[in-house]
């Protein structure tokens, strides 16, 4: 998988760089050094040929994989400085990472700040720094949590907020991996209620809600966009 975190909308896409660089022969202590082009660091990967499509059109799925899908997690936190200044707290997890000996999450380094790796299950390290998170010696049963802020409210006035996030995909060259996103937002007691989410409530995408904020879960293949407008209840 390749990030193109330059147009990413949102913080919220998994990079495994996993290409074939002719590289194995650099030093560390060059100063030009770039460890994402160093080809002794990386590991095997899944073939393509066990990817389940080459589209990246949206597919929601009705049944979980033979394979556990990587679950993707996050809990946003609005407040009322969020309205004002779109920062919102963001605490996310990603559960079933692949097993590799590099993976780097990539974020996009206009909407985030304060990313911190805040715990590991089954990693030898993880360290963030900038707009990624670096992770190294990924095992089974893998889990990695990050704690950030990130700017994703936009007052569209009115009394109507909107959140835009995406795309969420997981993929290597050609292909297509299953992935199930969870995204719970809270808003305490501030005076909202949600307004519209796209995609809608339906089956393989549910969306529920309460007068503290909503969650949606879903299990897709291909890329997925979400946008959720919020609005003032009076």
């Amino acid at each position: 998988m390749v990030p193109q975190s330059r147009f990413l909308p949102a913080p919220l896409f998994l990079a495994l760089l996993t290409l074939p660089l002719a590289a194995q022969g650099m030093d560390p202590g060059d100063p030009d050094y770039d460890p994402l082009e160093d080809d002794s660091l990386w590991g095997e990967t899944v073939s393509p040929d066990q990817t389940q499509t080459t589209s990246p059109e949206l597919t929601f799925l009705l049944e979980e994989p033979d394979r556990t899908p990587h679950h993707h997690q996050n809990q946003i936190r609005i407040t009322q400085s969020s309205l004002e200044d779109g920062w919102a707290d963001l605490r996310q997890c990603h559960n079933d990472v692949a097993a590799i000996r590099r993976m780097v999450i990539v974020y996009n380094e206009a909407v985030i700040d304060e990313l911190q790796v805040e715990s590991t299950r089954n990693i030898e390290s993880a360290r963030a720094e900038g707009d990624r998170v670096d992770l190294r010696g990924v095992q089974e049963d893998a889990e990695v949590c990050v704690t950030a802020r990130m700017k994703i409210v936009e007052d569209e006035g009115d009394g109507v907020y909107r959140l835009e996030n995406g795309p969420f995909v997981r993929r290597f060259l050609d292909g297509y991996f299953p992935m199930r996103v969870t995204m719970a937002v809270s808003w305490g007691d501030l005076d909202l209620r949600l307004a519209e989410t796209d995609p809608a409530d339906q089956e393989g995408f549910e969306v529920v809600t309460s007068d503290h904020g909503f969650m949606f879960d879903t299990l897709f293949e291909g890329e997925l966009r979400t946008l959720v407008r919020l609005r003032n209840s009076h």
